[in-house]
């Protein structure tokens, strides 16, 4: 027993073992029953019917300060409104929520990035040959954004994503959007074409006046470097995008996009 052990540094030793193995062997909560024990469930039911508060509870994994995990998950939801606003809460606003320390902000933060990129159904060296791909591209980390975000997507000949780039924040405008800054990373990449998406944080696709001028020159400068603009993409909301290849509004690429090769 521990009490017949009379070296003080064994007793030390031993009382930081059995409160560690105790730690590690105590459910989720705190004072829970183990099928009640988020990490239980998931274990034996999945993912699907856990509660929001429980999974974030996952990340956050111990409580602190009186305030056991699923306390501090709740906390997290409480702060950024709901489980949709996870999205907008970045790292220095989840550090101002009481229990979340810099381990816990990245932990979160980390798990949304994973799951935005899981979504993406385009990987560098799939082939993206249409407006819905490039969208499905683009859509999971330009939905929630509540600025405009220009970005490129760059192909080889056979139309295989090379790359993805963001090229602007802000709203969209001839001054934002240069198309030298445009192309920069197209012709870094020896890109054989290029794709350009951009959000519209108000959730209708629609272009603007301003949006058809941009992409009037875009295409024009990829004229003249050899690098054909294929299409310019707009996410909106609930699945909703525009294309201006699709609409007509671009020079069709011999043996280019939409099932073709470019030359």
């Amino acid at each position: 027993m521990l009490s017949s052990v009379s070296n003080p540094c064994y007793n030390e030793y031993a009382c930081t073992a059995l409160l560690d193995l105790r730690r590690r062997l105590s459910p989720i909560n705190g004072n829970t029953r183990d099928n009640d024990n988020p990490r239980a469930r998931l274990a034996s039911e999945g993912a699907v019917p856990l509660l929001d508060h429980e999974l974030i509870a996952l990340l956050v994994v111990t409580g602190c300060s009186g305030r056991n995990s699923e306390d501090i998950a709740r906390g997290v939801l409480s702060a950024a409104g709901g489980v949709a606003g996870l999205a907008d809460v970045s790292f220095a606003e989840l550090r101002r929520i009481k229990g979340i320390g810099p381990a816990r902000a990245a932990a979160i933060v980390a798990a949304l990035e994973l799951g935005r990129r899981s979504l993406s159904g385009i990987s560098p060296g799939a082939r993206l040959g249409s407006s819905s791909e490039v969208y499905h591209t683009f859509w999971p980390w330009m939905v929630q954004e509540k600025i405009e975000l220009f970005s490129c997507a760059m192909v080889d000949a056979k139309l295989r994503l090379i790359r993805t780039e963001v090229i602007s924040r802000g709203t969209l405008t001839a001054s934002i959007v240069h198309p030298r800054e445009a192309y920069r990373p197209a012709v870094r990449n020896a890109a054989s074409g290029v794709i350009f998406a951009h959000n519209h944080p108000s959730g209708d696709p629609h272009p603007s006046d301003e949006d058809r001028r941009i992409t009037v020159r875009l295409e024009e400068v990829g004229r003249i470097l050899g690098i054909p603009l294929l299409d310019h993409v707009i996410i909106g909301a609930d699945s909703a995008y525009y294309s201006f290849a699709d609409a007509g509004e671009l020079e069709p690429q011999l043996a280019g996009y939409r099932g073709m090769v470019l030359r």
